[in-house]
């Protein structure tokens, strides 16, 4: 349910130009548009489920359901699917991210199949492609992508390139190690496709 509307925005136009927003499950709900592009706002509430085409996401939590594209400002994301768009901040639990710029927050579970990582730290959950750009990684399973810089700490690195970064603890299965620094063995270029801990 919509609890406030701002910016001049009307149930008629959201009736108009965003109906996917009434068909969805919310609660206390706070609504606005942009003035400059008319994109649509969400400032606050709780998603509980639905689908999300386009807009701002301020802050609030998401529960369930499919986000299509949009910026995420900031928020609590429990489980769902992420097509795509930009991450800017907010804790992620749990759900499917399916391709889209990470900016920076927090991950705490999920399966991550393709996008950009620009900063932030992973807690735990399944990397199956991408490129990680900095942040810390402190558990969870990569599968393949490409590593350019930031602080690794346990997990299982299965396949994939290693441009730099820290490698602090972890299994190393196969991939290209390209650069970086292994706390372990001391050394910046040796690839470590023989490693296992």
């Amino acid at each position: 349910m919509i609890n406030e509307l701002k910016d001049g925005l009307t149930i008629e136009e959201i009736k108009k130009n965003y109906d996917w927003l009434l068909k969805a499950d919310i609660e206390d709900a706070i609504i606005g548009i942009s003035p400059r592009d008319r994109k649509l706002i969400w400032y606050d509430g709780i998603w509980f489920n639905g689908e999300w085409y386009n807009g701002i996401w301020n802050n609030g939590i998401w529960h369930n359901g499919i986000w299509y594209n949009g910026y995420w400002k900031h928020g609590e994301w429990n489980s769902g699917k992420w097509e795509d768009g930009i991450w800017k901040l907010g804790a992620w639990r749990n759900g499917e991210w399916k391709n889209g710029i990470w900016r920076s927050g927090w991950w705490y579970n999920g399966e991550w199949q393709k996008g950009t990582w620009v900063d932030g730290t992973w807690y735990n959950g399944i990397w199956k492609n991408g490129t990680w750009s900095g942040g810390i990684w402190n558990n969870g399973e990569w599968n393949d992508g490409e590593w350019f810089k930031g602080q690794w700490k346990d997990g299982i690195w299965h396949n994939g390139i290693w441009y730099g970064g820290v490698w602090l603890s972890g299994k190393w299965h196969k991939g290209y190690w390209k650069g970086g620094y292994d706390s372990k063995y001391n050394y910046q270029t040796k690839s470590p496709s023989k490693w296992s801990d």
